[in-house]
């Protein structure tokens, strides 16, 4: 940080260490390649199937309730089979639906379809999608950082980005004109600014 004297201004400059900036190309290289696996859906049960024991106390309630003349039935009309999964655990998945979503999708909307699946790496294959190794393969590049300056600028403080701008001295802030001018009026919109032209207009 350096201080500037007559005109008031301070200029700050940041500089990224060399550890850091390298962690955060890494870091970017890392999510780029993550954001090309695409999105995995998940494929186990969702909702559990009834046992064995609950088919039979349900179907046994139905039964006792036809006796009555009430309506009984199969309680499992309409309920598709359930699926086993592993350990023998039996349930219901939401994955179909989502194979059936897109689908539909691609039958309906091709092109929006092959857009979507572009920017992602095969999920069979594992192939990379062709319009984007290049971008991968370029350096990164470490974006310079401009200095801020804290300068009073048209009547008002202000911070201003770069080695310019804001007034060159204490006497520049004073003959109106703006910054590194003379004459006219105050210029910068500020508070200061307008008051001072309004205060001069009424001499």
């Amino acid at each position: 940080m350096s201080g500037g004297g007559k005109g008031g201004r301070q200029t700050t400059e940041v500089k990224i260490p060399a550890w850091l900036e390298q962690a955060a190309q890494e870091n970017l290289a890392r999510a780029g390649q993550a954001s090309r696996i695409g999105y995995t859906p998940y494929m186990g049960p969702d909702v559990a199937a009834f046992s064995p024991m609950q088919v039979s106390a349900m179907q046994g309630t139905g039964q006792a309730a036809s006796a009555f003349g009430l309506p009984g039935g199969d309680p499992m009309a309409g309920m598709p089979a359930p699926q086993t999964f592993a350990g023998g655990v039996q349930g219901y998945s939401s994955y179909p639906l989502y194979e059936q979503a897109l689908a539909n999708l691609r039958a309906t909307a091709p092109g929006q379809f092959a857009a979507l699946q572009a920017p992602f790496i095969n999920p069979v294959t594992g192939a990379m999608p062709a319009n984007m190794l290049q971008p991968m393969q370029q350096p990164m590049q470490s974006p310079a950082v401009a200095p801020v300056s804290m300068g009073y600028d048209g009547g008002d403080f202000a911070p201003s980005v770069g080695a310019g701008g804001g007034y060159t001295s204490f006497a520049d802030m004073f003959d109106r004109g703006g910054p590194g001018a003379s004459g006219g009026e105050f210029q910068g919109g500020g508070f200061f600014s307008d008051l001072a032209n309004a205060f001069s207009d009424r001499r």
